[in-house]
């Protein structure tokens, strides 16, 4: 299963109330007990929390099933759409020369796509849980101090009859500019990783004690992040490349670098394992491969107020 599913899934569910910020700033304790009264009033839902670091981790515990299996509906698609490449491989890491590194193996994607007779969903309660959870964190961690506030958040939903759970990892700073409006759904599904995982311990764990609680690493989220473009260009795209990919890559990872604050690295380096071909790009070249999105600079919607009185009538109107 996609590891990026998730994101479509609470994609508009958070929006409804703004960012103002509150007249009190809480300390990362309070911070913690807003969020978990906020949970349990609102949504009857219990949760536990841990700070480590700059990244906060939230654990749900779901003593339902997470996914329902159902067959397609007649009048619902029965095939995948069809990409001209295929990505038979694709890792990532940051190396010892401080470079974000990658290595593919493409391919023209000649394999016929597959007839679909069912389709998977998560459960309706997951998406009540995460509206509750995104809403629960603009009432409290939306307004800690901003030395004490953390950088991540990390948010483990878990299913105690089978010990499969879903990890979200998110940058807090994202999550506020998608609910201001300053980034777009399409651009918010990108930036927050998502994994399904499973653990025989995690089965019965209503506390999340068996969960190995960590700061969020910056150069493991955005190796993720980037993975995740790359994927999106090639399987989800409404524009994938047609032939080389090279520099479609090399664009996703420049754009990522972009938009964080991280800047300890060197350079972004690419092996295209078919072709046998290495590339490495110092911080400098990778600026030539970025690619304004047309969301970018918009930013807050600003109302003007027209004076009807002084509106003249149009002349030579066709």
């Amino acid at each position: 299963m996609k590891r990026y599913v998730l994101s479509l899934l609470i994609l508009g569910l958070i929006f409804g109330a703004g960012c103002a910020p509150k007249d009190k700033l809480y300390t990362p304790s309070e911070a913690e007990k807003k969020l978990a009264a906020f949970c349990l009033k609102e949504g009857e839902t219990t949760i536990f929390t841990r700070i480590v670091g700059k990244t906060l981790w939230v654990y749900i515990p779901f003593d339902e099933p997470l996914f329902t299996v159902k067959p397609l509906s007649s009048n619902e698609p029965r095939e995948k759409k069809k990409s001209p490449l295929g990505l038979l491989y694709l890792g990532g890491q940051f190396d010892e020369q401080k470079n974000f590194s990658f290595e593919y193996d493409i391919v023209p994607d000649v394999i016929s796509a597959d007839k679909l007779t069912y389709t998977t969903s998560y459960n309706e309660k997951i998406s009540k849980k995460r509206q509750l959870m995104y809403t629960a964190l603009q009432e409290s961690v939306f307004n800690m101090t901003p030395k004490d506030s953390p950088d991540f958040v990390v948010i483990v939903i878990a299913e105690l009859k089978t010990g499969v759970g879903i990890k979200s990892t998110l940058y807090l700073s994202d999550l506020k500019q998608y609910m201001t409006q300053a980034i777009p759904a399409e651009e918010y599904s990108l930036r927050e990783w998502n994994l399904i995982f499973g653990s025989d311990d995690l089965a019965n764990d209503r506390q999340g004690r068996s969960l190995a609680y960590e700061d969020v690493d910056w150069k493991d989220f955005l190796v993720e992040q980037i993975k995740r473009r790359i994927n999106f260009i090639v399987t989800q795209s409404d524009f994938p490349p047609k032939s080389d990919p090279d520099k479609a890559f090399a664009t996703a990872a420049a754009d990522t670098l972009r938009y964080y604050p991280f800047t300890d690295y060197q350079g972004v380096y690419l092996y295209n394992m078919r072709a046998k071909r290495e590339m490495l790009f110092n911080k400098v070249q990778l600026k030539t491969f970025e690619e304004k999105s047309a969301w970018e600079g918009h930013g807050k919607l600003t109302t003007i107020h027209f004076d009807m009185n002084n509106v003249q009538p149009e002349q030579n109107k066709k």
